[in-house]
């Protein structure tokens, strides 16, 4: 029997998961989860398809906070739209068109971690020109006609995922043209070097992270290790020069 997309997309998220990470999905199109008061003020004019989206990435934060053993806490959307973590916590929320998903740690072992979910669908002409550097647009010129624009379309998720990872350490935003990806084609995989500098992270700076597809979606994760031997433990400070 073929899986539904919601556990295609979970299967996906807990095969890349690193230990220590909790994580938990939502249907954004049938989730008739609550807004908590404390996280009103960030919906007030959102049209309903918003609220849906963001209630079901809220229930989706608190069933994986429950998994690290945590209580239901309010989520409330910063004055620049991220979400603010309970004391102890970090985390990262995405969704596309079907699906909500939460990524959450403990502050003390993850520094922050970075998520991204897409569909699986090839990305436009226009946008390929806009997200993708030169480096970037040789290397799918290269690949067969069928993959490219899907390719193109992992990308943009690697590059989402990173600026999620690092937003909460530097509260800086940046283009897609402040970073160049490799994508790992036999392995679900990625690098990413900034190509200039950016507050904190010196040009040159390396972070790897993960992408693969299932059940319709992209997805890219990117965890900041707190402790020495981690993934990207060092960053902003890894740079490669």
């Amino acid at each position: 029997m073929q899986r539904d997309h919601l556990t295609a997309l979970r299967d996906l998220a807990q095969a890349m998961q690193p230990d220590g990470v909790a994580l938990a999905v939502a249907d954004t199109q049938r989730s008739a989860a609550p807004i908590w008061p404390e996280e009103a003020p960030a919906m007030a004019r959102a049209i309903p398809r918003r609220r849906r989206e963001f209630a079901a990435g809220r229930q989706a934060a608190r069933m994986a906070m429950a998994t690290l053993g945590k209580a239901a806490r309010a989520i409330p959307g910063g004055a620049d739209r991220a979400p603010v973590w309970p004391t102890g916590i970090t985390g990262s929320i995405s969704h596309d068109a079907t699906s909500s998903i939460a990524i959450v740690a403990r502050s003390s072992q993850y520094r922050a971690l970075g998520i991204d979910v897409e569909p699986n669908a090839p990305l436009p002409d226009d946008l390929i020109n806009e997200i993708c550097v030169p480096s970037e647009r040789t290397w799918l010129a290269n690949l067969p006609a069928a993959r490219r624009h899907l390719m193109a379309r992992r990308i943009f998720c690697a590059k989402e995922a990173v600026f999620k990872a690092q937003f909460p350490l530097t509260c800086q935003y940046f283009g897609f043209d402040a970073v160049e990806t490799h994508l790992n084609t036999m392995e679900p995989e990625f690098t990413a070097r900034f190509l200039h500098s950016v507050g904190p992270i010196q040009k040159g700076t390396m972070l790897t992270g993960k992408c693969d597809d299932a059940g319709g979606h992209i997805l890219a994760l990117v965890t900041l290790g707190a402790l020495r031997g981690m993934e990207n433990a060092r960053f902003p400070l890894s740079a490669t020069g």
